[in-house]
């Protein structure tokens, strides 16, 4: 509200303390009131400040009633729930850890090994690389005192070690290689005597995405292959990369060898470690520390993030690279900050590099005794049945009540299992571990790239819009004032803020949805299709073409996720930057006073609601769904039908922006469809994550597994158990299906009755159809007379 008065605005607290004194060009003054005050100086409270501040009390009162009752509610209940023997954790997540024997973890020699040549080969990488980016940042400082371009000379082996594509040409050879020896050691395996090809040369096998054997290994892998991508990405984004001058798509097809020569690069180390034999591994540690050397000695002076060389020298780039010696300085900080975002690489070819040797002294050191040559996929499948497997425990504790709770073996789990509760009945299989590795390697790759490239040149964007603006809004005379009369808010520290943000809520997002995949994978071994789409035979064909994107899709879906937040929170901190920076508090306080009101009104109401319907409406405060005093409900649902339109209206604009928001937040979720359940089949991500959900349980069923290992264990060395009579097994057998109802109906004799049942019900339905009415009228009659 605005009153017209004759005070001056240069006197002190000229309106108050709720108003703001404006001069008009005629001479006169006013007072502006802020909110719902009013009078000459802005002292006074109008009507509609009382009633907000009513509504506001009582909203506040109703509030406080419905959580005390909640409160009191739940104290009164807690001795009674307490001696109740059931647990109240969701079906899918239970707590129980069956730990059938007590084998402690030890980390035996080859595990320290390891670990202590990881440390000494990745400190020494980053040594090496220290001293090669400190000769080459000296030449370049030289340069740039000089005036002269900003490039680096290359050694000469560069160009027999790189080509103009930029992939390496030693590795690549030498792995293809690797990969033909391994296919003429493995030999092709069929479950027919009379197949053709068995026994002949067959493609070695990198990885088996099924098993949980040799996980952080190929975790490790994957990794490093994610990091490597993400160079090539930076190089494609930041236009340093070498193209040549015979068309996009030769350049992109370029691209895409140079990828495919990354994957076979990794190829023969991996198969290498699934075929876990002494020539294999022999030539795989070879093959990777000449890998190691060679990184050491050509990638820090052949390829650099920060310095340009003779080969992808630009003049359009120079500016670039000059802003970050601008915004860094001309010390080591440039320096330090590219070995921060290298550690991480120099520790997982450390890792790899020191894990092969140790897996072959490993298999030199312990002597097989196989009465005759198994597979890896035989050896794998022969570990399900022993004492210490996830599948015995998941098998042994399908025959022990539900209610038994028992601590977890490990005792780190211990402490942490009120965040994530560890079972040593289950395992992520290698192929979720590979995909996070990878997802975590990317996401720590551009966020250090974002911090490190993006800062200097906002800072530069910021001091040039300044001095830009300074031009045109000060005089000729005061252009050389030390001050601006028209600051714009920085930029540096919202970006900051959103990469942050952007950081948290991805990873947060990640692991609810590592929970969520142990959570879905243990209902889908059960038969429980509650949260995910049911199985469908008739399906299989989408099923196994989905399950194939489930990796791509999750690692580009989180790409969007970490892009979206971060320009969601970037667009947001930026706002209250200028708003703190400028001042702006009037418009914020027009739109504040705006909203007051219809929120007070709907949690006014929302809570009244709440109050009526769990103590007055329902019986025995609303632990039973039965109404209470049906009379009152219906002229209570008579009067409310209309007001809930009002209360409708701001529901319906927060379902915009609750929908907009929860769509940023859970886009890196594949578990999650925001198209909701009528329309969660047309999103592909949920259709791949349902696919892959239904092949994994497909593939690693426990209790089928334990039962395969055990006909395999019987076949190959035989048993000595003694047949069970058959009550004992039908016994047993009314035991195992009273615990898991679900698996009833996937009883042969379940499915032959159903398909009775059903026969029946559509012979019962056609003469219903075919039925005169005559005989229908009749049939009815009878029914009447009977009643």
């Amino acid at each position: 509200m605005t009153t017209s008065t004759q005070i001056n605005c240069s006197i002190p607290d000229a309106c108050g303390t709720f108003g703001y004194c404006e001069e008009y060009f005629n001479g006169t003054m006013a007072c502006e009131c802020k909110f719902w005050w009013t009078g000459a100086r802005c002292d006074e409270l109008s009507g509609s400040g009382k009633q907000v501040i009513a509504l506001g009390a009582i909203t506040g009162l109703l509030v406080i009633v419905f959580y005390s009752l909640t409160v009191y509610r739940w104290i009164s209940k807690k001795p009674r729930e307490s001696t109740k023997t059931y647990t109240d954790e969701p079906i899918g997540d239970t707590p129980f850890v069956l730990h059938v024997a007590k084998i402690r973890a030890k980390c035996d020699s080859s595990s320290w090994i390891t670990l202590f040549g990881t440390i000494i080969l990745a400190l020494c990488a980053t040594m090496i690389k220290y001293f090669n980016l400190k000769s080459i940042h000296t030449e370049i400082i030289d340069k740039l005192n000089n005036n002269q371009s900003l490039f680096y000379n290359r050694p000469s082996f560069c160009s027999s070690v790189y080509v103009k594509a930029g992939f390496n040409v030693i590795t690549f050879p030498i792995a293809c290689f690797l990969i033909l020896l391994f296919a003429f050691i493995s030999k092709r395996q069929s479950s027919k005597a009379n197949q053709s090809c068995r026994n002949y040369i067959a493609a070695p096998i990198p990885l088996d995405f099924f098993t949980c054997v040799r996980r952080t290994f190929a975790a490790v892998i994957f990794a490093l292959f994610a990091d490597e991508l993400s160079t090539i990405a930076n190089q494609l984004i930041n236009g340093n990369t070498v193209t040549t001058d015979q068309g996009i798509i030769f350049n992109y097809a370029l691209q895409i060898f140079r990828v495919l020569t990354i994957g076979f690069r990794c190829y023969p180390m991996l198969a290498a470690v699934h075929m876990n034999s002494r020539l294999s591994l022999f030539c795989a540690s070879l093959y990777a520390w000449l890998d190691f050397g060679l990184i050491i000695a050509s990638d820090d002076v052949c390829q650099n993030h920060y310095y340009l060389s003779d080969l992808n020298y630009n003049k359009d780039l120079e500016l670039e690279y000059i802003a970050y010696f601008d915004f860094y300085g001309k010390g080591s900080n440039l320096i330090l900050l590219q070995l921060l975002v290298d550690i991480p690489r120099y520790c997982f070819l450390g890792y790899i590099s020191a894990k092969l040797p140790s897996l072959l002294w490993e298999r030199i050191r312990v002597k097989r005794i196989e009465l005759k040559p198994l597979t890896s996929e035989e050896r794998n499948l022969l570990h399900s049945s022993e004492m210490n497997s996830t599948e015995f425990r998941y098998v042994a504790r399908l025959f022990r009540s539900g209610n038994q709770l028992e601590l977890p073996s490990n005792r780190l789990a211990r402490i942490f299992r009120k965040i994530y509760y560890w079972r040593d009945d289950f395992q992520f299989s290698s192929r979720v571990l590979c995909v996070y590795a990878s997802i975590f390697c990317v996401l720590f790759f551009l966020t250090t790239q974002a911090c490190v490239q993006v800062v200097p040149i906002l800072d530069t964007l910021h001091n040039t819009l300044q001095m830009a603006l300074d031009a045109l809004t000060k005089d000729e005379s005061r252009l050389r004032a030390s001050s601006s009369t028209f600051p714009l808010p920085n930029l540096v520290a919202p970006f900051l803020i959103a990469m942050f943000v952007a950081v948290f809520v991805t990873v947060t997002q990640l692991l609810v949805l590592l929970t969520s995949i142990r959570r879905n994978l243990l209902q889908a071994f059960r038969g429980n299709s509650t949260e995910i789409t049911p199985y469908d035979p008739s399906k299989n064909v989408n099923y196994a073409g989905q399950n194939i994107h489930f990796g791509g899709y999750l690692i580009a879906y989180v790409l969007w996720a970490y892009v979206l937040t971060a320009t969601f929170t970037m667009i947001v901190t930026t706002i209250i930057n200028v708003l703190i920076t400028y001042g702006l508090i009037r418009p914020v306080e027009s739109v504040v006073k705006l909203m007051i009101p219809p929120v007070l009104f709907a949690l006014f109401q929302m809570h009244l609601n709440k109050i009526i319907a769990q103590y007055v409406f329902l019986q025995q405060a609303g632990e039973v769904l039965s109404m209470n005093h049906r009379r009152m409900v219906m002229i209570f649902l008579y009067f409310n039908f209309f007001l809930d339109a009002f209360l409708g209206l701001i529901s319906s604009i927060m379902r915009v922006i609750k929908s907009a928001i929860g769509g940023v937040i859970y886009m890196s979720r594949l578990d999650y469809s925001p198209m909701g359940r009528k329309l969660e089949t047309f999103d592909a991500g949920f259709s791949a994550y349902c696919a892959f959900i239904h092949i994994e349980c497909a593939h690693r069923h426990p209790v089928l597994l334990y039962f395969a290992s055990l006909l395999l264990r019987e076949h190959l060395y035989g048993t000595e158990a003694t047949h069970w009579s058959k009550a004992k097994r039908r016994w047993h057998l009314a035991v195992f299906l009273l615990r898991n109802p679900t698996l009833i109906y996937r009883r042969k004799k379940s499915s032959v009755e159903s398909s009775m049942n059903q026969r029946i019900m559509f012979i019962g339905r056609r003469n219903i159809k075919t039925m005169s009415v005559d005989d229908s009228k009749t049939i009815r009659k009878n029914n009447c007379e009977r009643l």
